[in-house]
């Protein structure tokens, strides 16, 4: 029974040491793979080859970006604050990836930025109302723009304005 264990403890060594050979290896080989960076820069030459076997010709995606712009404007989507990328996709009749892909080379935005720079837009409006009626309150105005809590509504406004709600308020003011 003693020789038994022994060999399962250098088995176990053993594996233990390829595992942790085959670590640092992959570390050295790749080293810029096991950093998070903290922003992507990203190229036009790294979105072409990114999307470069999608089979989406520009033309398409042409026509699908004013497509995507007319649905957005027309029937308000950004103010559902479940929409997802796949919803996008659906009514577009395309894969979640060509519907990425649009938002990505059309707009130069994630699926949430674009999501949110229409939210915005929809919030700019209705701030910009809320000083003929003061009563409503600026998470009410986050909540009906579509964002789910004010602390993502106040961190995309102020990245979109470069001001806090409250700030485009006193700015906007008759």
């Amino acid at each position: 029974m003693e020789s038994g264990s022994q060999v399962l403890i250098v088995y176990a060594l053993f594996v233990t040491f390829l595992l942790k050979s085959l670590l640092i290896y992959l570390y050295l080989k790749y080293p810029n793979r096991f950093y998070e960076q903290a922003s992507p820069v990203f190229t036009i030459t790294d979105e072409n080859i990114k999307y470069e076997k999608t089979g989406l010709s520009e033309t398409f995606s042409q026509e699908l970006k004013e497509k995507l712009e007319s649905v957005m404007i027309d029937q308000k989507l950004y103010l559902n604050h479940g929409l997802r990328l796949g919803d996008l996709a659906e009514l577009l009749n395309i894969s979640r990836h060509h519907a990425s892909q649009v938002i990505n080379e059309n707009f130069k935005q994630s699926f949430y930025e674009f999501v949110n720079t229409y939210r915005i837009e929809e919030a700019k409006r209705l701030l910009c109302a809320h000083s003929k009626n003061p009563s409503i309150c600026v998470s009410d105005i986050a909540y009906q723009c579509g964002f789910n809590n004010r602390v993502s509504f106040y961190k995309a406004f102020k990245k979109v304005t470069k001001l806090t709600p409250k700030e485009y308020i006193q700015e906007h003011q008759d």
